[in-house]
């Protein structure tokens, strides 16, 4: 049994079995809760494995958009640089400095590349967090 599944089965032991036969409404309450809490957890952790294949593969995705992007572009340096870091690590500090390079030389880069650019990165960002909420549903 895996730690999600056994998770699973404590929540709905306290749901089922302990929280029904505890007579105080504060303590019957905390069961109830300690069983919602258990059970998100358990489908955090049903989803976690999926959820970083999915989020390594969206960084990956991105790093390649972006770097297609900036080839030939004419973009300032500041971008270029760090669109080059982003690709080489694809992780969330390098992805602020890709943003913040995008908010700092917006007027260089123009409108429309700075809200495509950002746009795209948002996109990403999004799926990452829906999949963080998955687990909520």
């Amino acid at each position: 049994m895996n730690a999600a599944d056994l998770l699973q089965r404590i929540a709905k032991t306290l749901r089922d079995d302990v929280g029904p036969a505890v007579d105080g409404e504060y303590p019957k309450t905390q069961a109830f809760m300690a069983a919602v809490v258990l059970q998100k957890l358990g489908r955090e952790l049903e989803f976690a494995e999926a959820h970083r294949a999915a989020d390594a593969g969206d960084l990956r995705s991105l790093a390649d958009d972006l770097t297609r992007a900036r080839v030939g572009a004419g973009v300032p340096r500041a971008i270029d640089d760090a669109i080059a870091r982003f690709a080489a690590v694809r992780d969330a500090a390098s992805l602020c400095d890709v943003i913040e390079a995008l908010y700092e030389t917006r007027d260089e880069l123009g409108e429309s590349r700075f809200v495509a650019w950002l746009g795209r990165i948002r996109s990403t960002l999004r799926a990452q967090i829906d999949r963080r909420l998955e687990f909520a549903k």
